[in-house]
């Protein structure tokens, strides 16, 4: 019991110590959290009419099938070709407060949230055209949504299978490029998958 004693001091020390300096370094980061969303809460309204919005291109045209569940993706994409669109996967509302103005986050959310349905659009249109063997068709719509730079990791695996069956295995090359990119977290997994698909040691589905 006397040889344990010290140990469970020691222990308990250890612990309260930690805690203590993680209760710290929570406090600064809460400060500095509340410090730029203050400064964000006083930027003014800038002009966001030359950002990079994403356009729909005339390319991408309804798919010649009378499947319900294709042809509702389809329209969902075809009405945000009337809507503005931004990629701002990663942004916080802070940032873009800072960054464009407090006035601005409305838009730009909303802005985002179409963003966020069109590239859900893609890999689900994608991934029922491939389902019927449309793969052509299914690739116009995945590389549309590389182009937007999704993050979203069925847009990247179901085009490198693509590549794959159809003697383009160069062009995952491109496609893992593309990937290390992203800021979100699942930028390594898609990287990882894709590059097992490229050394045939994984399925695109």
């Amino acid at each position: 019991m006397k040889l344990i004693l010290p140990y469970f001091i020691l222990i308990l020390f250890l612990l309260q110590h930690n805690m203590k300096k993680n209760s710290k370094k929570e406090k600064i980061n809460n400060e500095t959290f509340w410090k730029r969303e203050s400064e964000a809460n006083s930027v003014r309204k800038k002009d966001i009419s030359g950002l990079d919005y994403i356009r729909i291109p005339d390319t991408l045209t309804c798919p010649d099938t009378q499947d319900e569940r294709i042809l509702k993706e389809w329209h969902t994409i075809e009405a945000l070709k009337e809507k503005k669109i931004l990629n701002l996967s990663g942004f916080t509302n802070t940032d873009l407060k800072l960054e464009y103005g407090v006035g601005n986050l409305t838009e730009l959310t909303d802005y985002d949230n179409n963003y966020v349905t069109l590239s859900r659009s893609l890999a689900r249109i994608a991934e029922l055209l491939t389902e019927q063997g449309l793969k052509k068709e299914a690739a116009a719509f995945l590389e549309f949504g590389i182009a937007t730079h999704t993050d979203i990791g069925k847009n990247y695996t179901l085009l490198a299978g693509y590549y794959m069956e159809y003697g383009k295995p160069e062009k995952i090359d491109f496609l893992i490029a593309q990937a290390e990119q992203l800021s979100s977290l699942s930028k390594d997994p898609i990287i990882a998958r894709l590059k097992a698909i490229q050394r045939g040691e994984a399925s695109p589905a």
